[in-house]
């Protein structure tokens, strides 16, 4: 019986894997990084960019619903005020941590889930 050989077309399975990823990503060790962390690790790490995806999804939502046909962009003179206000703030210690506004946009976001 003779054999077939010829080529299926089928993408090869390291080929499907990181089929949609971005040159950087393929690029980078993280991939190698995390064939090698415990199973226990990579669903924390599944957990962690889910919140990641929703956090971001949420966001680009929220900014997709504003109107924003009627605002204008930022003076060099207004950035630069801005600027100093939040330097003037962060020496005051008015600030959050990111943890701090992770849990807010969690909390302000919960209704949507």
């Amino acid at each position: 019986m003779e054999q077939n050989n010829h080529h299926t077309g089928k993408a090869t399975e390291p080929t499907a894997m990181t089929y949609g990823m971005s040159d950087e990503l393929r690029n980078s060790d993280l991939l190698s990084r995390i064939s090698s962390l415990s199973l226990s690790d990579k669903q924390c790490l599944i957990r962690y960019i889910s919140e990641e995806v929703e956090v971001n999804s949420l966001e680009e939502d929220e900014w997709d619903r504003q109107d924003t046909t009627g605002l204008q962009p930022y003076t060099m003179d207004e950035l630069y005020a801005r600027l100093q206000e939040s330097h003037e703030q962060y020496l005051r210690g008015e600030y959050y941590t990111a943890e701090q506004s992770n849990a807010m946009l969690k909390e302000k976001y919960l209704w949507l889930q």
